[in-house]
């Protein structure tokens, strides 16, 4: 019988590199952003990052201490279906890189908000930044308690008995706001790079040590656990059931795509990295390399907390163990002491929540500055005393002097709201939160993008009106179940949140479609590029890659593949398909060029994301 105990990991050797690594973290965003002195400069890097600035920045911002711990809680609680979150986002992830982020570039905007006031008008514009910055500070708020929650332990047995939970969230407010501060995006980049590598290291680091810890024997051992368990406590099941409480499939594919169509799409602070990029190419090659690590993500949080529950559950059972403190238990039994290897696993959690917080803070203060600042200096008083025009300089004191302002307002936030005792898993308690006020948005932006007819009247109303139903959607649901018994055979007693979210979604869509054909057109000045058009050739392209894909479902669902073959099937079919895409463009470049035209057009990157992700999605089937 294998004996767990509490280690006490903490020593000088990990103080000291962890010190180190927040010393090189605070040394690099001073250095990165010295020379910010335009409103490009600080807002979106001067429009000069390259590609794995890009994509780290992406990954960093994604993976926060809400994903480290979060995730690894629910791959705890719930198990492996968890991984939906990061698999699903590879097809908003292209959305963003074929689509959307085409529109943004073409325009040359900082904000989001600016693309939908073009494309709508200034109160669509203004609800946008509103709404987003509201998300940002609850977004805020969550990765300071979470990430304060989860260093407790470490402060304690590092003997830094002062920290407790109140000096835990100062402190990572504090030291987040400093270089951001100082530095606007390009320092929050190049942060985001460094503690990307830490993250990285780190979740591996703990992966590992927890899937070869004795009481769980190895990947053969944790399957072997897998098979012995009730099915009602197994954990890597990838589709659970639609009436599941947490992550139901019919939610996972439905409900959760809009939320990545959100997330990675016409999200401020995800994709102001994207408008910072040098060109669109090097944008593009940033999105889809951040796509190759986002499939890796379940493998090192996930699966880590399924790993955690078997190894609880083989020794002492997993009753009394909260989701939210899963990861801090876990790395207190399964790290050595005396190797470093707690300073490592301390410093990519400061590393997943340094590059959320950095983040969220850079793109709040982008759309105060950009958005609502000018509203006030068109009035009389600010003209008669601050002059007529905006300065460089002015625009950058203003984005600082107001991070600090948000930065003050999210901590107390941090500190009111949220206890270091609460219960749950909070990473889909955040999720479902912040759904409520995503959904109209997102409804006027895909509408918008692909309908020339979409009103800028229309929009207002719908994104007012989707979180109004969002949050009723519930209670109008338990009144149908009584008069509909089979929708809580189906779906439950209670409406899960990715329901929820489809349902809105799909109302978001209609309404405005519907009021678009009732209020009268309305004619804007420099509409051009604000849409996306398909040729004919692409269109039928497309279709003919779905019905390959439903053709291989089809097999897979009546089982005349087994898993093995059907992620094959469907890796192969996809990355030869658009292989044969980017041949045939290279193709029309004299020979002399066509090597180097093939491996400069990306869409062959992108066939092989789309096939390693479909190969994952069948082999778990």
């Amino acid at each position: 019988m294998v004996v767990l105990g509490i280690l006490t990991v903490f020593n000088l050797i990990d103080a000291v590199f962890f010190l180190s690594t927040l010393a090189i973290v605070l040394g690099v965003g001073f250095y990165a952003g010295r020379k910010e002195e335009s409103g490009e400069d600080y807002f979106l890097g001067g429009r000069s990052l390259p590609w794995w600035g890009v994509a780290g920045s992406l990954f960093g911002t994604n993976v926060s201490a809400n994903h480290l711990v979060g995730m690894l809680g629910i791959g705890f609680s719930v198990g492996f279906a968890q991984s939906h979150y990061m698999w699903g986002a590879i097809p908003a992830l292209l959305l963003l890189s074929y689509v959307f982020l085409p529109l943004y570039r073409r325009r040359k905007i900082f904000t989001l908000s600016q693309f939908l006031g073009d494309r709508y008008g200034e109160k669509s514009k203004l609800l946008y930044s509103g709404i987003v910055l509201v998300l940002i500070s609850i977004q805020l708020a969550a990765g300071l308690y979470i990430g304060s929650r989860s260093l407790l332990p470490f402060w304690k047995d590092l003997g830094w008995n002062g920290i407790g939970y109140v000096e835990g969230v100062l402190l990572l407010g504090f030291l987040s706001t400093v270089y951001t501060w100082f530095g606007g995006l390009k320092a929050v980049v190049y942060t985001d790079v460094i503690q990307s590598v830490l993250i990285l290291f780190a979740g591996l680091l703990l992966a590992y040590l927890t899937i070869h810890h004795p009481a769980v024997g190895g990947w053969e051992g944790l399957w072997l656990k897998e098979s012995l368990v009730q099915a009602s406590d197994r954990r890597m099941d990838l589709f659970l059931s639609s009436d599941h409480s947490s992550l139901p499939w019919t939610g996972a594919l439905t409900g959760l795509f809009f939320l990545h169509i959100f997330y990675w799409g016409t999200n401020q602070y995800v994709v102001q990295r994207t408008l910072g990029a040098s060109s669109l190419r090097e944008a593009r090659a940033g999105i889809l390399g951040d796509g190759f690590l986002t499939l890796i993500i379940p493998f090192f949080t996930v699966l880590t907390g399924v790993a955690a529950y078997h190894l609880w559950n083989s020794i002492e059972g997993v009753e009394g163990i909260d989701p939210d403190e899963a990861f801090s238990k876990l790395v207190s039994i399964v790290i050595p002491g005396g190797y470093g290897f707690g300073g490592v696993i301390l410093a990519g959690l400061l590393g997943a929540i340094f590059s959320s917080v950095d983040s969220l803070l850079n793109s709040g203060s982008t759309l105060f500055t950009l958005d609502f600042y000018p509203k006030f200096r068109k009035t009389p008083f600010a003209r008669r005393h601050l002059g007529e025009e905006i300065t460089d300089k002015e625009t950058v004191q203003v984005g600082r002097w107001f991070l600090l302002f948000f930065s003050g307002i999210t901590i107390l936030l941090a500190l009111l709201i949220y206890t270091p005792n609460s219960k749950g898993n909070f990473f889909l308690e955040i999720s479902g939160q912040s759904a409520h006020f995503t959904l109209g948005l997102l409804s006027v932006f895909l509408v918008g993008a692909f309908w020339k007819k979409s009103n800028g009247t229309a929009a207002w109303i719908t994104i007012l009106l989707c979180p109004i139903l969002s949050i009723l959607l519930p209670k109008i649901y338990s009144i149908f179940i009584i008069y509909f018994p089979a929708l809580e055979i189906s779906f439950g007693k209670n409406l899960n949140f990715l329901h929820r979210v489809f349902v809105v979604s799909l109302f978001g869509i209609s309404i405005q479609i519907l009021l678009s054909l009732f209020f009268p057109q309305e004619k804007r000045s420099g509409e051009r590029g604000l849409r996306v058009s398909f040729s004919k050739k692409t269109v039928w392209l497309g279709i003919f890659f779905l019905f390959g894909i439903v053709g291989i479902i089809s097999l897979r669902a009546t089982e005349l593949l087994g898993p093995s073959g059907s992620a094959w099937t469907s890796a192969i079919f996809s990355f030869f398909f658009f292989l044969g895409i980017s041949i045939a463009k290279a193709k029309k470049f004299p020979p002399a060029f066509r090597t180097r035209a093939f491996f400069r057009n990306d869409i062959w990157i992108a066939g092989l994301l789309i096939s390693a992700t479909l190969w994952l999605y069948f082999i778990f089937s």
